[in-house]
């Protein structure tokens, strides 16, 4: 009985803005005093249908928020993500060239730069590290989720890149009311933290 109550408990604490929010992993430090030379948006993987590949609707929402921001302060865009591990991915797309094309149609005068070699954050920051290098750019805006962000700067400040955080914000402001939105995203919080984790162990 004492079990079931505390499966409840956390079930209806997950369901409430205000916990799920106490559960995110801290932002690092921030930054003062950069001024941003870039946005670089890191892909949140892709899907297939009837042959097609397009990004998930989470990249879809990071992406968004990085062009918009990107054309109203007139910075060039980074576009950050994945190649596939499965057989025959050279004649697949990358999270990058998914996420070029989508802006250079609304966008066609803007400067996107690709990065379409990363697997997973890590790379994301030295590979996209490498090409910012290449244009003497070392402060930037990053856009990710909020439960991403802490690895993702973490990373991106181990490369020498200064970043200021983006994201699109997801819990209601209703901080008591029961959301599954909220609820949705305990378990992508859980996996940061094992993942901040794992990174501090093998990288950081």
């Amino acid at each position: 009985m004492a079990l079931t109550y505390l499966v409840l408990l956390v079930l209806v604490g997950g369901t409430l803005p205000a916990v799920v929010r106490s559960l995110l992993p801290p932002l690092p430090r921030r930054n003062t005093g950069i001024t941003p030379q870039a946005v670089v948006v890191l892909g949140a993987g892709r899907r297939q249908r009837d042959g097609q590949f397009s990004l998930t609707t989470r990249g879809l929402r990071r992406l968004q928020l990085a062009a918009e921001m990107a054309h109203e302060h007139s910075l060039p865009l980074v576009v950050s993500g994945g190649i596939s591990t499965t057989p025959h991915a050279d004649n697949e797309p990358s999270e990058a060239q998914l996420m070029a094309e989508l802006v250079r149609r609304r966008w066609p005068t803007m400067t996107v730069l690709e990065e379409g070699k990363s697997r997973n954050t890590w790379e994301n920051a030295v590979y996209s590290g490498e090409l910012l290098g290449q244009r003497s750019i070392d402060e930037i805006i990053l856009v990710s989720d909020r439960a991403h962000l802490p690895r993702a700067l973490l990373c991106f400040q181990s490369q020498g890149v200064l970043a200021q955080a983006a994201w699109r914000k997801r819990l209601p402001k209703q901080e008591w009311v029961p959301s599954a939105g909220a609820l949705s995203m305990v378990p992508e919080i859980w996996y940061e933290w094992l993942a901040l984790v794992w990174y501090h162990l093998r990288y950081l």
